[in-house]
């Protein structure tokens, strides 16, 4: 009996010494875990944008109106706040990335997307606020639905609740053009524009005209780039469709156009008496696009 008890003691002091024995976690080491963890939803982060949300993107209503109007200045009420953004790694911090923006398509702007999940299993958090109310935030996030890739820019108030949202089309991968415009121009040029034409003039001879997404132009002699205009912010002289040749060039010829069906009509611009707003005047160049 008494043998039974003292195998019984030895074996919790053995019990105990282990116990006092175990090498506690330090604080260090704890931080260390953490920054790992971080750093790895970080890299999650880095290569969902990577892959899904980078490239050029343009809110989808105005690609919507165009589409309907055949006009950018009946669709340039579509642009107002965040007209487009830009998407790249190149501007990538630890734990945020700069995302340059169009506001009203007129000015250039940016926000920080930082790599943080917010509210949505697909969104971000972003340091862009409501300038009318403070208290209210938003997000950036993507969605992909049959196939099709959008981003989703989240407009939360104070409860964290969506008050809107904003769908936005990637219409560019990349752009190598300094101006948060150029997205805009593209599918402007894209959807309105671009194609091959048949040209007859006054002697009834016949000319083929190319246009492209770019805003080159082949066909004419003396042009070989060509801007469809679709800020319309400032004015006066800015209230009707807009042509120009050879833009910022001493050659630039500027001209008015509208799009009836599968013919691109190029008008001279003339002015109201007061100087004011914009009138057609005669037609200059009537192009059909070849089907």
């Amino acid at each position: 009996m008494k043998n039974s008890s003292l195998l019984i003691l030895i074996f919790v002091a053995l019990i105990s010494c282990k116990s006092k024995n175990k090498t506690p976690v330090s604080d260090t080491a704890l931080q260390s875990n953490k920054q790992t963890a971080n750093t790895s939803t970080n890299q999650d982060s880095l290569q969902q944008i990577k892959t899904i949300m980078n490239g050029v993107w343009v809110k989808s209503d105005y690609i919507n109106d165009l589409n309907r109007t055949q006009s950018p200045y009946l669709s340039s009420k579509k642009l107002s706040g965040i007209a487009a953004l830009e998407i790249s790694l190149g501007s990538t911090e630890s734990d945020s990335l700069v995302v340059d923006i169009s506001l009203n398509n007129h000015e250039g702007a940016n926000l920080t997307l930082f790599l943080k999940q917010g509210h949505q299993r697909t969104s971000f958090k972003t340091n862009w606020i409501d300038y009318k109310t403070p208290a209210n935030f938003y997000e950036l996030g993507y969605k992909i639905a049959s196939g099709d890739t959008s981003l989703l820019l989240y407009h939360y108030n104070k409860n964290n609740r969506v008050i809107d949202s904003t769908k936005y089309v990637r219409v560019l991968d990349k752009q190598t053009v300094n101006d948060m415009g150029y997205g805009i121009n593209y599918i402007t040029n894209k959807l309105l524009i671009t194609g091959d034409y048949v040209m007859i003039d006054d002697n009834k001879k016949r000319s083929s005209i190319t246009f492209t997404n770019e805003g080159n132009v082949s066909g004419f002699p003396d042009y070989e780039a060509y801007y469809v205009n679709t800020d319309f912010v400032a004015g006066p002289q800015n209230d009707l469709d807009q042509f120009s040749f050879n833009i910022n060039t001493p050659q630039q010829k500027d001209y008015l156009f509208k799009i009836k069906g599968d013919t691109l009509n190029i008008y001279n611009t003339d002015f109201s008496a007061d100087s004011i707003h914009l009138k057609l005047g005669t037609l200059e160049y009537k192009l059909v696009k070849r089907k």
